[in-house]
């Protein structure tokens, strides 16, 4: 039987083959510990994080609350999660290049079709202190038939939309 470790590195090793911008943004990101609801990773800020005046950017924190808390849902043993549903984020410091990050995503709740989970950026200080540069909050389906219901209503949608006729937004199809 996969550990819940064993399981966050399938999904993120599956992740990486089929995202451009994680890949960009999370090359050297490690994945160093996980258990059931929790994973920690690290990376050191380098020059493709930062915004024009040179602190970490606020896309890059974003996308690793998106990232952290996919991982968190998966290490419930899930291969894979679905399209987010809501990504808050919080902005407390700021880290430079060069300080390491430290990344801890928690699922708050795992339900049926939704997970639930928190993430936190940590600066480590030079004195091994942690400070906290981030926090997020990140909700996404977390079961495949979440998953391929939402990826049907929005094909559905999309496919109503697609052939609506003169100008209508919606046509009799969506009712």
């Amino acid at each position: 039987m996969a550990t819940p470790l064993d399981n966050v590195l399938n999904v993120w090793n599956k992740i990486q083959q089929n995202s451009p911008i994680y890949n960009f943004l999370l090359e050297d990101v490690q994945v160093y510990e996980a258990s059931k609801g929790v994973v920690r990773a690290k990376l050191q800020v380098n020059e493709r994080h930062l915004n024009s005046k040179r602190g970490l950017h606020g896309v890059f924190s974003a996308c690793v609350v998106d990232w952290a808390g996919g991982l968190a849902i998966a290490s419930h043993g899930f291969e894979s999660t679905g399209v987010s549903t809501d990504i808050h984020v919080s902005y407390l410091s700021k880290a430079s290049l060069g300080d390491w990050l430290v990344i801890e995503s928690r699922t708050d709740k795992v339900g049926k079709t939704l997970g639930f989970t928190s993430v936190t950026i940590s600066k480590r200080g030079e004195d091994g202190q942690l400070s906290t540069v981030a926090q997020g909050a990140h909700t996404k389906p977390c079961s495949q038939t979440a998953f391929f219901f939402a990826s049907g209503m929005i094909a559905f949608f999309f496919d109503c939309w697609i052939h609506s006729d003169g100008g209508e937004q919606f046509s009799s199809k969506m009712l």
